[in-house]
């Protein structure tokens, strides 16, 4: 799969973590994702949290590509109210 900037990924991480967000730049090494979210299973279904906590949810994240195990076009429709996102 070639992965392009501006469209949204779903990013499997070795560690099993879930990572959905829209790639803003490929460098050799990395992705560079916007505002990136977290699936999570709960009792309601997949819920999208943010990634990171305490950092700034609006700044770009890296991931190294070595940490990526699978990646795949994602099949979530986004959502106006991130309230709704967000629990």
């Amino acid at each position: 799969m070639t992965v392009e900037k501006d469209k949204v990924y779903t990013f499997k991480l070795t560690n099993a973590d879930e990572i959905v967000g829209k790639v803003v730049d490929i460098t050799e090494d990395a992705y560079v994702i916007a505002q990136p979210l977290s699936a999570v299973p709960t009792e309601k279904g997949i819920q999208l949290i943010y990634t990171v906590f305490t950092g700034d949810p609006k700044e770009n994240a890296t991931i190294n590509k070595t940490a990526v195990a699978m990646i795949c076009t994602t099949r979530l429709k986004p959502v106006r109210k991130p309230s709704i996102i967000m629990g």
